[in-house]
């Protein structure tokens, strides 16, 4: 019997690489990130209308849409006892969700649409996306789509969507690998984008990326020039460039479905993840706003892309070669406010920020520069949202009187809890009505060694934060300090 890899090698020889009729160039298509198609009211269709309605007539013209995965929610929420619980839906479910999420957005944008698999696109046995969607691929590409991975040419470009967990990483490497050289034997290849649902690395969501994908798929940006990779599942919007091993990667993120009413620096609030050191070009927000996406403008050799609303265009950056982008547009900086000891006497309010990841309730004291200040309570924590959701302590107003340009906070932690607290930072608000904040916190403080986590059967915080950025106390004593400083 021949191995999977064999068979996938068979049938990739016997064809080449579908090519999508060719509308000229140059040519654009559109990203979008989670979309989350949810019954009973599947209000996302409102997001696709929105975002169609304002490419229409656009130039240069449109030839597809991408979808970055998680179009579908395949499941809801659900209270049991004092946890929230996501309940998975089942194959009829899931499938009537992505039927009426290709539908709808096959019908608004009049485009071919592709799919980078997402992990909520499988939920139902996993059935539900091959008996919905790769038909839809098939038709559009006029060619047979078996398994989640597959790509296409389209002018000078080619493009590949990934499966986020295939059966085999190795497999699917090759299957790539195999796609690509077919793209370059077919000549005039100009450019590589990748698509798939899981970030390479996460920046500020730990725990959202698979390090079986990162390492199957670094050989291949060794071995080919690739453009761009789009991912999404993270909920957040960036771009940025890292060199590893001699590699140089694009990663950009979007999402569809968030609606925040501003967009947030993940500097302003959130720790990378990344040292910032590594990231030759680099942006990045927390969120989304209502109705973003990505326009990727194919013009011969240049690449140009847009993050865009569907009313407004908030950044643009473009490049010639692999990793050397440059920013045409981009927001205007955030006003940063100095503060000094004199004006820190003026505050009239002060609250400590931080995202905690705790599977168990407990509570926590916290001290300021050596005194009692206030005290928390933690969790319980989905593993998901482990560093992800922000918790905000108000400093007591006879309290203020302790803060300095450096703050030294400390926690204790009698019930011997096991927790983690992350992207931490203070903000203050002055007299003036201005508000102002820390540096945020250089490293994660965790409540007990990962020996001890092992022990209590609770590792997950370490699985997901890099050593090099968390510090952890002796299970029972005190966490910290962690050191939050007014920038001069």
């Amino acid at each position: 019997m021949k191995s999977l890899l064999a068979l996938m090698l068979l049938a990739l020889n016997a064809n080449a690489l579908p090519v999508l009729p060719d509308a000229g160039q140059p040519f654009s298509f559109v990203v979008l990130g989670d979309m989350h198609y949810t019954r009973p009211d599947f209000s996302s269709r409102k997001i696709a209308a929105a975002i169609a309605a304002s490419l229409k007539g656009s130039q240069p013209p449109l030839a597809f849409v991408c979808q970055t995965g998680d179009i579908a929610e395949g499941g809801t929420y659900e209270m049991r006892g004092d946890k929230r619980i996501f309940r998975l839906a089942n194959h009829d479910e899931t499938k009537i969700e992505l039927d009426v999420a290709l539908r709808d957005v096959t019908e608004k944008f009049q485009r071919p649409l592709f799919i980078a698999v997402g992990n909520h696109d499988k939920h139902g046995g996993g059935t539900a996306f091959p008996a919905t969607a790769w038909p839809l691929f098939a038709r559009e590409l006029g060619a047979p789509v078996t398994n989640n991975c597959f790509g296409f040419r389209h002018g000078n470009s080619a493009l590949v969507f990934l499966d986020f967990a295939p059966q085999d990483h190795l497999a699917q490497q090759e299957q790539i690998r195999q796609m690509l050289k077919q793209a370059q034997a077919q000549g005039g290849l100009q450019h590589i984008f990748l698509f798939a649902h899981y970030p390479l690395w996460p920046l500020i969501r730990p725990g959202f990326s698979s390090a079986k994908l990162t390492e199957s798929l670094l050989p291949l940006f060794k071995e080919f020039p690739v453009d761009a990779y789009f991912c999404g599942h993270t909920h957040n919007t960036a771009a940025w460039v890292r060199k590893v091993e001699g590699a140089t990667l694009t990663q950009i993120q979007g999402v569809a479905c968030e609606a925040v009413p501003k967009l947030t620096p993940m500097e302003e609030c959130r720790t990378l993840l990344l040292p910032r050191e590594e990231l030759s070009y680099y942006w990045g927000y927390t969120s989304g706003l209502r109705n973003s996406f990505l326009l990727v403008c194919v013009e011969e050799s240049r690449v140009r892309v847009q993050l865009r609303t569907a009313t407004q265009l908030i950044r643009e950056f473009a490049w010639r070669q692999p990793g050397q982008l440059t920013d045409l547009q981009q927001p205007p900086a955030t006003a940063k406010v100095t503060v000094t000891e004199a004006l820190l006497q003026t505050a009239t309010a002060a609250t400590l920020v931080f995202c905690p990841w705790a599977e168990e309730r407990c509570e926590v004291g916290i001290h300021l520069n050596g005194a009692a200040i206030a005290t928390a309570q933690l969790g319980p924590t989905m593993r998901s949202n482990a560093f992800v959701h922000e918790q905000r302590v108000t400093i007591p107003s006879d309290k203020l009187k302790l803060l300095r340009l450096a703050n030294e906070f400390t926690f204790d932690n009698p019930g011997r809890a096991i927790f983690g607290l992350g992207h931490a930072y203070l903000e203050i608000r002055l007299a003036d009505g201005r508000t102002a904040r820390t540096a945020l916190a250089a490293r994660f403080l965790f409540s007990a060694t990962a020996a001890e986590g092992r022990a209590a059967k609770l590792t997950y915080g370490w699985d997901i934060i890099p050593p090099s950025a968390l510090k952890s106390a002796q299970l029972g004593q005190p966490l910290g300090p962690m050191v939050l400083t007014f920038a001069p």
